[in-house]
């Protein structure tokens, strides 16, 4: 009896141990541990890369040396071609640290997403907490989010339109902790993290502009931009981001009307403002809504 009693705690305690804490843990606690893990964490694998109907496959090696991050990216099939990264890593959203210390003593991020966990899955062989990120607005898009339990790494992306339509997916197919040799490879990508600028550094961004955004969702602060030869602004709401560019309707090489694109996940919405000889463009992860609505609310200066 005594020894069953003691199996039976013993059980109980390694439950304790290892079970409870992955959903112990608050749903924004984990997107933090995600963002910290990307910056201390090397790994390698195979991912997935799914746009609507297409389906691509890549070996992907993300290294961190000396606290930087580098990522090398190769094509495995001939349907899979070249992507662009736009400053952060392929498969996983990148919340901004400072953006999440903001609003996670004020309950902020609430105001604009639902958050829950979920556990059970399995992704590439290892298990996983599932976190679902729910916008609450017309504005945003939705995540689907598989973690490795053991690292807080996303081992799979879904990023959700309306009706929560899966725009665009990454998923690791295997998955490997640690990186083996040197990473010398001239096509690896140095990985960036974009932090909301302050408000001193805002005024000065701003300031140097010949325009500025009339309108932009709730939430949605400036970020500091990697484009330093364009005129341009981005924004984040500490999980989506978008970003904001002007020039002169000559450079733009393109007929004055208003177009829309959308690639997976990430739209491009242009918009003239023919009075001025200007054309804007809005490009991020956002709803097609998001990005001509911000557009269209430009003010030029006189």
């Amino acid at each position: 009896m005594l020894r069953v009693l003691a199996q039976t705690f013993v059980s109980t305690l390694l439950a304790a141990l290892i079970g409870v804490p992955a959903m112990a843990a608050e749903p924004a606690e984990w997107l933090e541990r995600m963002s910290h893990a990307h910056r201390e964490l090397s790994y390698q694998g195979i991912v997935t890369h799914q746009v609507d109907d297409q389906l691509a496959s890549y070996r992907i090696v993300h290294r961190v040396v000396d606290g930087r991050e580098f990522e090398l990216l190769t094509p495995l099939d001939s349907s899979s071609t070249k992507l662009v990264r736009r400053g952060h890593s392929i498969h996983c959203v990148h919340p901004a640290e400072s953006m999440l210390r903001a609003i996670s003593g004020s309950g902020g991020f609430a105001r604009y997403y639902d958050l829950r966990l979920e556990e059970g899955a399995r992704v590439a062989g290892r298990d996983v907490v599932t976190l679902h990120i729910e916008p609450r607005d017309v504005f945003r898009l939705g995540y689907v989010i598989s973690l490795d339990a053991q690292t807080a790494i996303p081992l799979k992306t879904e990023t959700l339109g309306q009706r929560d339509q899966v725009l665009e997916r990454f998923q690791f197919m295997l998955f490997e902790l640690g990186v083996g040799g040197e990473l010398n490879d001239a096509e690896a990508y140095e990985i960036g993290h974009r932090e909301v600028v302050e408000e001193q550094k805002r005024k000065a961004m701003l300031s140097k502009l010949s325009w500025n955004t009339g309108w932009v969702p709730d939430g949605f602060m400036l970020a500091e931009t990697t484009d330093r030869k364009n005129e341009a602004l981005s924004y984040t709401d500490g999980i989506s981001m978008f970003s904001v560019f002007m020039e002169r309707a000559s450079d733009a090489g393109q007929s004055p009307a208003a177009a829309a694109m959308r690639s997976g996940a990430t739209v491009s919405y242009t918009y003239p403002i023919p009075e001025r000889e200007l054309v804007a463009t809005v490009i991020g992860e956002v709803p097609l809504l998001t990005a001509e609505q911000v557009a269209k609310s430009l003010v030029v200066n006189p």
